[in-house]
C-alpha cells in the first residue's frame, strides 16, 4: 500500500516537534536593561523633545542580547496594540555577542506633530525575547 507523501512529511514534522530546540544551557537569556536613555536629557521621568527637534538617538545597554527592538506606543492603558517600530539595533559582533555588554543605539528621524507616548524597548537573545524598559516621552 502507498501512503501518500504529504501524510509521511505531516508524521515527520510532528514527530519533530517534541525534540529540543536547542541546549537551553548552552545560550544566555537577555538579561534586563543596564540602562537605556537618548541624548536629550531626562527630567521627572519624562524625555521632552523640543518643539522643531528633527531626530533623537536612543541608547541601550544590554548583555547577552543579540537584536533590540524600538517601539512608540501611545500612553494610556491597552495600547500595546497600537505600537509602532521605530527600529532596531542588531549587535553584529557574532564572537562577542554573549560574553559583554553591548550598545544598542537608533537615531529616529521624528515625523510626529506631537508626542505623549512611551518608548518601549524589547531585547531578543537567540531563544526569548524580554520585554526590556521604557521611557516616557513628550514634545514641548
Amino acid at each position: 500500500m502507498l501512503v501518500p507523501k504529504i501524510m509521511i512529511s505531516l508524521t515527520l514534522l510532528s514527530s519533530l516537534g517534541s525534540i529540543p530546540f536547542n541546549n537551553q544551557n548552552s545560550v544566555p537569556a537577555p538579561k534586563v536593561i543596564k540602562s537605556i536613555y537618548t541624548n536629550i536629557p531626562e527630567k521627572n521621568n519624562w524625555v521632552i523633545v523640543p518643539k522643531g527637534t528633527k531626530e533623537i538617538t536612543i541608547s541601550v545597554e544590554a548583555e547577552n542580547t543579540e537584536t533590540v527592538l524600538f517601539w512608540l506606543i501611545p500612553t494610556g492603558t491597552q495600547t500595546w496594540h497600537e505600537r509602532r517600530l521605530l527600529g532596531y539595533s542588531i549587535n553584529k559582533d557574532v564572537k562577542n555577542q554573549f560574553n559583554k555588554n553591548h550598545v544598542f543605539s537608533l537615531t529616529w528621524k521624528i515625523d510626529e506633530p506631537s508626542l505623549l507616548d512611551h518608548l518601549v524597548v524589547e531585547l531578543i537573545g537567540m531563544e526569548e525575547v524580554t520585554n526590556g524598559g521604557s521611557i516616557n516621552i513628550s514634545m514641548e
